[in-house]
């Protein structure tokens, strides 16, 4: 009951809901499940952080220009071994908007102002669609490449961006409530699919709520338990006194994503 507390009163007619610890989304319209798909949620160094944002608009071919961190962490190591590492993932090196060859590059002098971007495509990191709410925390739902990790139970695999096993489907049911005259399909949304990035702004924005429930009664009425990933339960019960220190007032977590 005190996670609801940090909800909006009203939700929406209709809107997003993402239940992070039970890595599902759903789309609802006044009151009822019309669409629902598994997601890979952010890992527990990397949460998902919990939100409510507008949806306001789709990109479509998105290119994915990687965040400084997971440049630094992730991909520097690999570079001060194999210049030409993400190269072969289909990644450009860039400063100043220009491309570089990275092997003109002293990789073991660190970043040094470069920008890395991936470009639409197959192998792109966000798969062939992205859908944006705009939020102090750079995060979105979209597509991916690793279909594979959807038939895993625990999907807390992200950086803290929301991966959408379905995205075709789900975003026909989007652009449905975000445009519902103008005829969004699963085969016009795929008939898109190229090399070009395309921006499409949403008519109506969609209310997105980030959540963290671990308990809760699903739609067929059936008591439901997920493990507490984030350990979100632990601290709120020591926030409450729950576990036998003393009381305090219980806040919203304060979660990263980056």
């Amino acid at each position: 009951m005190e996670r609801w507390r940090w909800l909006p009163r009203d939700l929406g007619a209709a809107y997003v809901m993402v239940n992070i610890p039970e890595y599902m989304v759903r789309v609802v319209e006044d009151g009822r499940v019309i669409h629902d798909t598994r997601v890979v949620v952010g890992k527990p160094d990397t949460p998902t952080p919990l939100l409510t944002h507008d949806m306001e608009y789709v990109v479509v071919n998105p290119s994915w220009n990687v965040p400084v961190s997971i440049a630094r962490k992730e991909m520097l190591p690999n570079l001060q071994r194999d210049p030409y590492y993400l190269q072969r993932q289909g990644i450009t090196i860039e400063r100043n908007g220009r491309a570089i060859d990275p092997g003109s590059v002293n990789w073991q002098a660190g970043l040094g102002g470069y920008s890395f971007r991936q470009p639409p495509g197959e192998r792109n990191a966000l798969g062939r669609i992205k859908f944006m709410f705009p939020n102090q925390h750079s995060v979105y739902l979209h597509d991916t490449p690793s279909r594979s990790l959807f038939a895993n139970d625990r999907r807390a695999y992200s950086h803290g961006c929301v991966r959408v096993q379905d995205p075709l489907s789900f975003g026909e049911v989007v652009f449905s409530l975000g445009m519902p005259n103008d005829g969004w399909t699963e085969a016009k949304i795929g008939g898109m699919f190229g090399g070009k990035e395309r921006y499409i702004n949403l008519k109506r924005h969609i209310p997105v709520h980030l959540v963290y429930f671990t308990a809760f009664v699903d739609e067929t009425g059936r008591f439901v338990s997920r493990p507490d990933i984030y350990r979100i339960d632990e601290r709120m019960e020591e926030q409450l006194g729950l576990d036998g220190t003393q009381q305090m007032a219980a806040g919203k977590p304060k979660t990263a994503t980056r």
